[in-house]
């Protein structure tokens, strides 16, 4: 990792000035120029950052064309966060290098693309996407702007003239833009290498592309807007394929736990998928990949705010606000002059204020800066037309007082609202926010919205005290914010009156306490704030999102991954390199082999498909079954399942041979080989079980019935030693959350007693402790086999067990694979023989003799197990294969 510069301003702008040897640019292209041509083999890590608009600044040059090849003039946009981002990086990561790739704010001709390109890249590490005005219209105006930019936002469009209608051509667009922008990743990417970067809305489908080319890319993405809740989301048509555009990312990074929390909600309904905590973070298992679902909001370059308040311009500009409104409790508003900023609830709630105090009107002056829209709706500009009425109807009603003209304290006439209906300079920007005595900020759906982190930064002043306070800033420092509740930032900052922007009592109350708020209370308030804002700067929001994805990716290049899906479906399956799919020809000839089996099968969910209700063997599994059990080889066929031993005993009774283990190795059931049928089932659990079952039953009981009358859809299954709470028919979302809170519960009140309570699929289980499937696989490999397998004189081979198959579909069925797997790995004393060679899927301990292990899931996901297969009817299909295989071959000693 880098030694710390001495400031991260230095090293920001070290970037873009000369040096020795050129600017770090300079030397970063040179170093990538010299691993181009082979020169150099570099093989340092380099985060590569995609946003829809690369931080840089552009102008028309014409006389700049003989020396750069263009008629273009660029400079680095140091305001930019995406440009802010790299100090963190290059500090506080591995990372040494940085590349931007994305668009232009102006269009560049054809034959001038390549030029301007190279020029770019040599200069300041940028790679330029170039749209073309048809497609960046379609992409940016049409589907980012005009429909995803409102959906973000909680806005349906409920009539056709409304803006932000869904457009097919528009999506096409959208679809286009993004594989252009991944064609120009991939063209500049080092897997092995690289970190890849996302950002915002305008690339939801990137990681996809992305990922269909490189399995295993290091992607992160991060969402600069609101998330909607999943009542919102659904109604997009495309909205499987934008969430699993996300989730085709590593790590995906929100501003809040709200906007995180629909995300997980929108997955769980609309896909179906469960998330989990991992590390004290959240995370989603997707077909094997973890991905990290991180709540981190962005932050300010402290240090360049700081720097700018003793710039001269923003010096003269702080000198001439502070004459203009001495003597008046200035309150500030920054906003793009858009539909969801709420400009005009702040300025009804300021007419409010004023109309019951008039007397704080000479007292008291609303500065509200509009920057330009981003683009152009009906609705917009009828909001625009409200702000316009309200400043006038302000200006005239309280700009005169018993009809003699407000003065401020220079005899000037003042109004009480000054409208800047235009963009600033951020020296402007520096000045009005220093001089402000309380931030307004009421935008009714917003993303992070870093105007309170200025201002508070502005606010503290320059880095040398004595500077700031010959300028005029108060000691100790002071401030005081009034915060939308919808703001992203607002639960960052504690000490701000947060507000509900549609309750304009609400706001003018507020407003009224930030004027006559003491001044020991808006230092308390500003020293809150200050000491988060300094800790939290956009350099540390960078580290954290890059390490984070560091942390999650380093050593996945070992798993086997391998491309699931068409088009936009795409997903990659992350397994452990020795986890494959059965091959079951290969599988039936061990089989076929072998002189002495074991074959261990759970019921639902393998033999049958899982289900809410019974589920009961068809004639023909009972068939294939029945013949299992009556080869002899086959030393033992057992039904493991956490049924009921009633239920078994029905719908097993009529197969001779077979053992049965019911409530997850509760009850076991040992074969009848003589066809007497006089078998009885015995517990596998100490002695006194019985009684912590029923003192634990009578604290499950009530709650389970609680928790299944609160959630429809859901139901209970008594398994005598054991409950279930099943919610598999519920609503999902709601389901797991109340799965959860089950969880919670059952673990606190149970916390004295002999019990285990566990999550499954769609289901929690209570059981007694110490319950396992693992239990039958100790008694027929373990030391004393001889008891429970087949004897000789049933037909039984000579010798130890040298073919073990045990297969299951759920968390229970993970004890009894890591039981074989202990047997095999230690076999001694055990019933199994030593092998001679590498096992399929894992090398086990060498011996003398073959033997032929596997441990085979239902469905591809992570597992203990060694192979899968993908649903029930392929198990079903394999037992045909097994049948098939005895019955073709006698016996052989």
């Amino acid at each position: 990792m880098r030694r710390a510069a001495s400031t991260s301003m230095h090293n920001l702008q070290e970037l873009v000035n000369p040096g020795p040897g050129g600017t770090m640019l300079d030397r970063i292209a040179q170093l990538e120029a010299e691993e181009a041509h082979g020169t150099s083999v570099d093989q340092s890590e380099r985060v590569v950052i995609v946003c829809n608009s690369l931080p840089l600044k552009m102008r028309h040059d014409p006389e700049g064309s003989e020396e750069r090849g263009h008629s273009w003039h660029f400079e680095m946009d140091l305001d930019s966060i995406y440009a802010q981002t790299s100090v963190g990086i290059l500090e506080k990561t591995s990372a040494e290098k940085v590349l931007w790739i994305g668009g232009l704010g102006s269009e560049v001709e054809l034959f001038e693309q390549d030029a301007v390109a190279e020029d770019l890249r040599d200069r300041f590490s940028c790679v330029p996407v170039f749209l073309g005005a048809e497609l960046k219209d379609k992409h940016y105006k049409g589907f980012c702007k005009g429909f995803l930019w409102p959906l973000m936002h909680y806005v349906l469009p409920m009539s056709p003239q409304s803006a932000g209608r869904y457009n097919k051509v528009n999506w096409q667009g959208y679809l286009a833009a993004n594989k252009r922008f991944a064609d120009k990743v991939v063209e500049h990417l080092s897997p092995d290498y690289d970190f890849v970067w996302v950002h915002d809305y305008h690339l939801m489908l990137l990681p996809t592309f992305l990922r269909k080319r490189y399995n295993t890319v290091r992607c992160g993405y991060f969402l600069h807007c609101p998330f909607p809740s999943s009542e919102i989301f659904k109604a997009f048509p495309n909205r499987d394929l934008v969430l699993r555009g996300l989730l085709n990312a590593d790590v995906v990074g929100f501003h809040t736990f709200d906007y995180a929390r629909h995300f997980l909600s929108c997955t769980t309904r609309l896909l179906g998928l469960n998330h989990k905590t991992e590390r004290g973070a959240l995370a989603i298992d997707y077909y094997g990949r973890s991905v990290s679902v991180k709540i981190c909001p962005t932050g300010v370059d402290v240090a360049r705010l700081q720097e700018g308040i003793m710039w001269p311009d923003s010096v003269q500009r702080r000198q001439a606000y502070r004459a203009q409104f001495e003597g008046r409790k200035v309150l500030l508003g920054v906003d793009d002059f858009d539909v969801f900023k709420g400009i005009e609830l702040k300025l009804q709630a300021f007419e409010l204020l004023l109309s019951q105090h008039p007397e704080l009107a000479d007292k008291i002056v609303m500065v509200q800066v509009c920057n330009p829209a981003r683009g152009d709706s009906r609705e917009l500009r009828e909001v625009q037309q409200e702000v316009f009425d309200i400043v006038e109807r302000l200006n005239a009603t309280y700009g005169s007082i018993d009809g003699r003209a407000s003065k401020t304290s220079n005899g000037e006439a003042g109004k009480v609202v000054e409208l800047i209906n235009r963009g600033t300079t951020l020296a402007e920007r520096i000045a009005l926010l220093s001089v402000a005595d309380c931030a307004v900020v009421t935008a009714t759906r917003d993303g992070m919205n870093l105007l309170p982190y200025e201002y508070i930064t502005c606010r503290q002043g320059p880095v040398s005290v004595e500077a700031g306070t010959a300028d005029g800033y108060p000691l100790p420092r002071q401030s005081s914010l009034i915060m939308s509740e919808f703001v992203g930032c607002s639960s960052s900052l504690s000490g701000a009156f947060r507000v509900n922007p549609w309750n304009t009592d609400d706001v003018a109350d507020a407003m009224y306490r930030a004027a006559l708020l003491s001044g020991g209370e808006a230092e308390a308030r500003h020293e809150r704030h200050w000491k988060y804002i300094h800790e939290h700067t956009v350099g540390y929001w960078a580290a954290s999102n890059i390490n984070e994805l560091k942390r999650l990716t380093d050593g996945t290049g070992n798993a086997r991954c391998y491309g699931l899906g068409f088009g936009l479906n795409f997903r990659v399956v992350a397994m452990d390199p020795d986890f494959r799919a059965m091959d079951t020809v290969a599988c039936a000839a061990d089989y076929g082999k072998a002189k002495k089996r074991v074959l261990l099968i759970d019921y639902d969910g393998t033999l049958v498909q899982a289900a809410s209700y019974d589920v009961l063997p068809d004639a023909e599994l009972l068939n294939h079954l029945t013949a299992l059990a009556a080869d002899p080889r086959n030393a033992m066929v057992c039904v493991v399942s956490g049924r009921e031993r009633k239920q078994l005993d029905n719908w097993f009774r009529n197969v001779p041979g077979i053992a049965l283990l019911a409530e997850h190795g509760y009850w076991y059931k040992a074969p009848d080989w003589s066809g007497s049928g006089s078998k009885d089932w015995q517990m596998l659990v100490p002695a006194g079980t019985e009684e912590t079952i029923k003192r634990w039953r009578e604290i499950v009981e009530p709650i389970l019935d609680q928790y299944h009358d609160a959630t429809d859809g859901s139901l209970i299954r008594d398994k005598g030693t054991s409950m279930i709470w099943d919610y598999r028919d519920a609503d999902p979302d709601f389901g797991q959350w109340q799965a959860k809170e089950l969880m919670d519960h059952l673990e606190s009140v149970l916390v004295n007693e002999q019990v285990d309570v566990f999550p499954g699929h769609h289901h929690v289980e209570i059981k007694a402790h110490g319950v396992s499937k693992a239990t039958p696989v100790e008694m027929f490999l373990g030391e004393n086999w001889k008891i429970h397998l087949r004897p000789e004189s049933e037909g039984a081979t000579p010798g130890k067990v040298d073919f073990v198959m045990a297969i299951g579909d759920d968390r229970s069925d993970e004890e009894m694979f890591m039981a074989v797997d202990a047997l095999v790995l230690n076999p001694e004393g055990a019933v199994v023989q030593k092998m001679s060679c590498p096992m399929p899927g894992k090398e086990k301990s060498k011996g003398h003799e073959h033997l032929s292990v596997y441990c085979v899931t239902v469905g591809q996901k992570p597992s203990k197990a060694d192979f899968y297969l993908d649903d029930s009817d392929d198990v079903v299909q394999l037992v045909r294969n097994f049948t098939a295989t005895g019955q073709s071959q006698s016996p052989s000693t």
